[in-house]
């Protein structure tokens, strides 16, 4: 099983306001009205190399759940348990975020 691990020189932290406000929405879509960009914000900061990265709610969720202990399909079926999406869909979201994340050297994919 390769296991999905964050990059252990990376300094990272959740912003716990800005996650909570973007949660609300998601459990009431008629909220999207009032704020169509909530999904967009910086749930989780990142700081790596000097260069700062915000990444919005499924973002940060991954990030989180990238601690070593899961692989890819663990990291779907708890992502498919927050967001109301089809599992094709979230797959390819996922694959894209961690090929970005990889390619940073920011998350590792290791055996």
């Amino acid at each position: 099983m390769a296991v999905l691990t964050r990059a252990p020189s990376v300094q990272w932290r959740v912003e716990e306001h800005r996650e909570e406000k973007a949660l609300e929405v998601l459990a009431d879509p008629d909220r999207l009205g009032e704020d169509p960009d909530v999904m967009e914000l910086g749930t989780v900061t990142i700081l790596a190399g000097g260069v700062m990265h915000q990444l919005n709610l499924l973002g940060g969720r991954i990030w989180t759940l990238c601690d070593g202990t899961r692989d890819r399909a663990a990291v779907l079926d708890e992502l498919l348990g927050v967001f109301e999406v089809d599992r094709q869909t979230l797959s390819r979201d996922l694959d894209e975020f961690l090929a970005d994340m990889i390619g940073k050297g920011l998350i590792r994919e290791e055996e």
